[in-house]
């Protein structure tokens, strides 16, 4: 059973997106912090997403969780960005301001209806992963002669690198500090 309400469909997505929710709580050193769901990354990327829902939670109540978070996170010398995602009744524009003082705040306001688990991706597309999608599979290969081409008046050392990517990410990297130590060599060269 899937659970329907704007807490669980932003739930469900950060989850899908590699997310884990905090089962127990939000907890920092010492401090219990209650909010409508809670997320760290499976990975390793230092963030902390809190999920808290306007229709039931003040924002004036909201405005103090979020800004003893951020508190307990400085106290405790954490390097987590923060992140709220505020569903329900869009907060007033000083509330907004007053958050995005201490963390990024992401306001999905109504994400009911037909479109709305677009307008919740679209609103929350900073934590999910980016997606490419290729109508079929022909696709990438046009799209990257659409580059050669475009390289090809960038100069030779961009289509060096344009052309590395047909071998993968390391062979682009590479092709890049070739590129920037050439460019830094020339520079020096020419200075007095």
């Amino acid at each position: 059973m899937s659970d329907s309400t704007p807490v669980g469909l932003i739930s469900t997505k950060l989850m899908g997106a590699g997310y884990r929710r905090m089962t127990d709580g939000l907890k920092i050193g010492s401090l219990s912090f209650e909010f409508d769901a809670a997320f760290v990354p499976e990975e390793t990327s230092a963030e902390l997403v809190v999920v808290a829902d306007s229709a039931h939670d003040p924002e004036q109540s909201i405005l103090r969780k979020i800004e003893g978070v951020a508190r307990a996170l400085d106290i405790n010398r954490s390097t987590r960005s923060l992140t709220l995602v505020v569903t329900g009744p869009r907060p007033s524009d000083s509330s907004l301001v007053s958050m995005s003082r201490v963390c990024r705040v992401l306001p999905t306001g109504n994400i009911a209806g037909v479109d709305g688990e677009q307008v919740l991706e679209n609103w929350i597309a900073v934590l999910l992963p980016l997606r490419l999608s290729f109508d079929s599979p022909a696709a990438p290969i046009a799209s990257a002669d659409g580059l050669f081409g475009t390289a090809h008046h960038l100069g030779e050392g961009v289509q060096k690198i344009v052309r590395a990517a047909h071998n993968g990410q390391s062979s682009v990297a590479e092709a890049m500090f070739e590129y920037i130590d050439s460019e830094s060599s020339a520079s020096m060269e020419g200075k007095p």
